[in-house]
């Protein structure tokens, strides 16, 4: 078992990305749990289809061609943001999971 001070350790930003990094590959891969999830909280909205076929109705195709890059720039950048914040929450959680053990062995005075 780890005393506080190697707990403590944990704490320095290096080892928690090193830590998120190491488990990053297994946080996103999907079980069939999550894809049952996902398929029924997301279920009748195809967004992306219907906008595609909105643009098709009033756009040329070229213009229709560069409206869509547009917006797949637009999905990646959200799709960035939102593994920013889960990577910032996740690292939050375990540096919470840590203070709690630190003070639950040694007393809040050592807890950060």
């Amino acid at each position: 078992m780890l005393n506080k001070g190697e707990l403590k350790s944990f704490q320095e930003e290096s080892i928690v990305d090193s830590w998120y990094n190491a488990r990053a590959e297994d946080l996103y891969i999907l079980n069939d749990v999550d894809k049952r999830k996902i398929a029924k909280i997301t279920k009748e909205e195809d967004t992306y289809r219907k906008i595609v076929n909105e643009i098709s109705k009033i756009a040329k195709k070229d213009n229709k061609e560069r409206i869509l890059e547009k917006i797949d720039k637009h999905c990646n950048k959200l799709i960035n943001i939102g593994g920013y914040e889960n990577e910032k929450f996740y690292k939050v959680g375990f540096m919470d999971g840590i203070n709690l053990i630190i003070e639950c062995i040694g007393g809040k005075e050592n807890a950060k």
